[in-house]
């Protein structure tokens, strides 16, 4: 119950003590439920060691900072905040271990909660969203480091822009100013910010990987140093709006297809163990006084 309302979410776990907590936020109009088939993570996450929830936001979409949603009483920003919390105290999960990851509307409501330290995350991976400029406004540089993984199509709006069709309904928010609300940043200012507050120079390592024959190419650019938070943003040229290497794809309106040759669950879940890794190894033994920057920074 979140300010007198009914929220709901979907949990999985393995067996053992309390494990990693990856937070998976579905894009509008979706459902937890069909964010843990799309992505596989309902049963691949649990199978890696990871306890992962699914949230479902009301009315469609998520609320991350537009007026209208605000307007309604609806309050994603605490539902999310409470529910890590009551996982963590319930003993189900572990603490300072948490992820938020999303797609599409999803993505950027991960990105503002771990922007503004809503939620202290370790992680945060973006599928086919960006940050939106009134929440960047709000905080133009991350209150605190997080590994950032970003999957992003080109024929997505790449270089920032307006998020989805406005419509009847968005074009009446344009007259009433809101419009600029649902503006996104371009894709690689994001990763930026997240290398800059993370450590590292502006300039990341470019990679072209191989794919096969009529597949999107897909170039990896990564800022990556020791002791520091990566940050690993694949591109992916000509691709449309989706989760690569999704279980179920689906083609989007006039969109080129999806990445269905990257494997975005795996690849995440192996950046979530090599995280989980480095916070284990700087919790200092009986007696060490010694700390890692990075745990301190996901604590």
């Amino acid at each position: 119950m979140v300010d007198g309302a009914h929220r709901t979410y979907r949990h999985s776990r393995p067996s053992g003590p309390p494990a990693p907590l990856l937070v998976v936020l579905h894009g509008s109009g979706s459902t937890g439920k069909a964010m843990a088939v799309l992505t596989g993570l309902g049963t691949r996450a649990p199978a890696a060691g990871f306890s992962v929830v699914f949230p479902d936001c009301r009315g469609k979409v998520w609320h991350n900072g537009v007026c209208w949603a605000r307007n309604r009483g609806v309050d994603d920003e605490r539902f999310i905040a409470a529910l890590v919390k009551q996982l963590v105290v319930s003993g189900m999960v572990r603490g300072g271990a948490v992820f938020l990851i999303g797609i599409s509307a999803g993505a950027s409501f991960a990105e503002h909660l771990a922007r503004h330290a809503l939620v202290p995350a370790v992680g945060v991976v973006l599928v086919g969203g960006t940050a939106t400029e009134s929440s960047r406004h709000r905080s133009p540089s991350p209150a605190s480091p997080a590994a950032l993984l970003s999957f992003q199509g080109t024929a997505d709006p790449y270089d920032g822009g307006q998020i989805g069709s406005l419509g009847l309904l968005g074009r009446r928010f344009a007259r009433l100013r809101l419009g600029p609300r649902r503006t996104g940043v371009a894709v690689q200012t994001v990763a930026a910010d997240w290398a800059a507050v993370n450590g590292h120079s502006p300039t990341p390592s470019v990679e072209r990987l191989a794919c096969p024959p009529g597949r999107p190419p897909v170039t990896r650019l990564s800022w990556e140093a020791p002791d520091c938070r990566p940050v690993v943003l694949y591109r992916i040229d000509g691709a449309g709006h989706g989760w690569p290497g999704a279980v179920r794809p689906r083609r989007a309106g006039g969109h080129a297809e999806v990445a269905s040759h990257l494997d975005a669950t795996d690849i995440l879940l192996e950046m979530a163990k090599r995280e989980v890794d480095v916070l284990d190894a700087s919790v200092p033994d009986e007696g060490d006084e010694g700390t890692g920057s990075r745990a301190d920074a996901g604590a």
